[in-house]
């Protein structure tokens, strides 16, 4: 009888520890399922955000092509850029950067040809009317060379959206609303301390203060002048900020390649 009742006992295990292997078989599966949902539906929102995006840039390109420059980068504003860091972007990162490049040589030709015919007079206020020119500073400084994005919009709140500075000094800023601010910059070795940023490796809001490794010394073609710290993040990203606060507690201009 002893014997009868082992063999029952372990019988009754065995049907346990099936049930429960059952059990769990079914949680990973539900748990699988849920999962290659969520997996879909970042796809399927991954693949619309490309496909407008898409949409937007041969829009641009079309306006580009008839010689519509500010109009194509006026199109190339709608698109996020937030979106074309993400994974599955780079092709129309690249395109979006080409493209506005392209856009802004032409408007860069433009203004120059306006401002070299005024370059020697004076406005009737009296202030000289300045006018961009290149320059070799950038030479042993070719990273800071390249495209910029504004890091903190505030909900669109802002104008600033791209920065281009080329390797010989002249720089473009592109706004949301398709304007375009042109300029040169120059750059040289920085000891500045505790300059005003954002932690740019949170992707939040966040501020800190860093130590900078270069200045860059910008004249708009407005006779304005602007300075901007450079530094690199621990993610190695090129940074710039201008180091001023902003409504409070935020940063005025930081840029981030």
């Amino acid at each position: 009888m002893a014997h009868k009742k082992h063999w029952l006992t372990v019988a009754v295990a065995l049907l346990a520890a099936g049930s429960l292997a059952g059990c769990t078989s079914n949680m990973s599966s539900r748990q699988a399922k849920n999962a290659f949902k969520q997996a879909q539906s970042s796809s399927k929102q991954a693949s619309g955000k490309t496909a407008k995006d898409e949409s937007i840039i041969a829009a641009a390109q079309s306006l580009n092509a008839d010689g519509k420059y500010k109009q194509s980068n006026k199109k190339l504003s709608s698109i996020n850029l937030t979106d074309l860091n993400k994974k599955g972007f780079g092709a129309l990162k690249t395109e979006f950067f080409s493209l506005q490049k392209s856009n802004d040589k032409f408007l860069l030709k433009k203004t120059q040809s306006k401002g070299n015919s005024a370059a020697t007079s004076q406005t009737s206020g009296g202030n000289t009317a300045t006018t961009t020119t290149t320059n070799n500073s950038f030479d042993g400084y070719s990273k800071y060379v390249g495209d910029y994005y504004f890091y903190n919009d505030d909900d669109g709140d802002r104008q600033q959206e791209t920065l281009t500075i080329h390797d010989n000094g002249s720089v473009v800023q592109n706004n949301n609303d398709g304007s375009a601010f042109h300029g040169t910059a120059t750059i040289k070795d920085s000891g500045a301390h505790g300059v005003l940023s954002y932690d740019v490796t949170t992707g939040t809001n966040d501020t800190k203060t860093i130590d900078a490794n270069v200045e860059i010394d910008v004249v708009w073609s407005n006779g304005e002048h602007e300075t901007y710290y450079g530094y690199t993040s621990y993610d190695d990203d090129i940074v710039l900020t201008d180091g001023n606060s902003y409504d409070g507690d935020l940063v005025n201009e930081v840029w981030m390649q």
